[in-house]
């Protein structure tokens, strides 16, 4: 089959995957299959997520450091990512940018997270941000 057939079908594929999914059940899914992110971007970014969950809870990520070529293909900074500090709006905003190569509503996309129950606490964390930047 050439490209541009295989192209075609993984696209009508898609598209029926799309109406199987239920999006109230899975947010993020529909949220990653909109916004076309690949396998190795939503992996960075969750992984991401669970050393900002570390980070939030004050808990030692030094066992975490290592050499993560998951992090550096988006050219992030382990320095930064591994860092015992809290994490900011602007950090997340960075990671966002870098990982997805795109700009979209972060509250949108900390939402889906939270309702397919992925890193709530950390999506709750970086809501509440969002909200008292706002005022």
């Amino acid at each position: 089959m050439d490209v541009v057939k295989e192209v075609k079908l993984l696209k009508y594929q898609m598209s029926l995957m799309k109406h199987m999914v239920n999006a109230e059940e899975h947010p993020f899914f529909m949220f990653a299959i909109d916004h076309e992110f690949e396998e190795n971007q939503v992996n960075a970014f969750l992984k991401a997520l669970g050393v900002f969950s570390l980070r939030i809870k004050g808990e030692d990520i030094s066992v975490l450091y290592q050499d993560d070529y998951l992090f550096s293909q988006f050219n992030l900074l382990l320095d930064n990512v591994y860092t015992s500090s809290q994490p900011t709006l602007e950090e997340l905003e960075l990671y966002v940018s870098k990982i997805f190569y795109q700009k979209f509503e972060l509250k949108y996309l900390l939402y889906s997270l939270k309702k397919q129950f992925i890193q709530t606490e950390v999506c709750d964390f970086f809501l509440q941000r969002l909200k008292t930047d706002l005022k």
